[in-house]
């Protein structure tokens, strides 16, 4: 049995999605296994680092490689509940979903995506830098003025390959199916680039709203696209560009 879907044209399939993909209580379940896993990643890295005393507290208030390991089991914990749990909710593969390899046809969403970010993300900044006097940069921004070549490293692989897989699966692959279930793609767009800012909160309270607007061009690029490759390349796209511009103006 399929039922026609509020959107007509959904990432799921070319018009229908699956009578029970995305019910509201597996959403809100695969939600609270994204949070428990971070957590418990998180924790658990933190609680081997520190026993072996291979870090102290104090690595943990700067750049450093405990960070940077942290920063990869906030990746590693999602995923590993992503990878089987978005499938079974949405009752389609990944493939289907719209995660596949690199095509040409995802070159131009990509490129066209990674700017259209970059122009709202810099407007938005600005306007809320004139309106209320607070700037978009983030905790990230900062750590990669002043970093050693090998933190500089692990961050470009965390910020160009990591972040995108992982955010993507989670904001697109999850978060805009499952409100596009159920309600207009221009709301599934709003709310999910909305959530996606709110998740960056803790790089500065400054990014919200660009990111926001960033992450709401990234629904698009999936939405029109159907390819979660797409909107991963177009978001790695504009982390490597944000990284060289700030490498390029603040390391010498």
């Amino acid at each position: 049995m399929v039922k026609t879907s509020t959107s007509l044209r959904s990432p799921l399939s070319p018009t229908r999605s699956p009578d029970d993909a995305f019910p509201w209580w597996g959403s809100l379940a695969l939600a609270g296994a994204l949070f428990v896993a971070t957590i418990v990643a998180l924790a658990g890295v933190v609680g081997v680092l520190v026993s072996l005393n291979l870090a102290t507290t104090k690595d943990f208030r700067g750049l450093s490689w405990p960070i940077i390991i942290l920063q990869f089991a906030s990746i590693g914990g999602p995923l590993a509940v992503l990878i089987p749990g978005l499938p079974a909710l949405a009752k389609r593969s990944l493939g289907e979903l719209g995660l596949h390899a690199p095509r040409v046809s995802d070159v131009p969403w990509a490129f066209g995506g990674a700017a259209g970010m970059f122009i709202v993300a810099t407007v938005i900044g600005a306007l809320q830098e004139a309106a209320f006097h607070v700037k978009a940069d983030q905790v990230t921004v900062h750590w990669l003025r002043d970093a050693r070549v090998d933190l500089v490293a692990g961050l470009v692989v965390l910020a160009c390959i990591g972040a995108p897989v992982v955010e993507e699966l989670t904001f697109r692959g999850f978060v805009f199916n499952a409100i596009l279930r159920y309600s207009p793609a221009w709301l599934a767009v709003a709310l999910s680039g909305l959530l996606f800012g709110l998740a960056h909160a803790q790089t500065g309270a400054g990014s919200i709203a660009p990111l926001a607007a960033a992450g709401m061009v990234l629904a698009v690029v999936y939405y029109r696209s159907r390819s979660l490759t797409a909107s991963i390349l177009a978001h790695a796209t504009f982390n490597a560009f944000t990284v060289v511009v700030v490498l390029g103006l603040h390391q010498g």
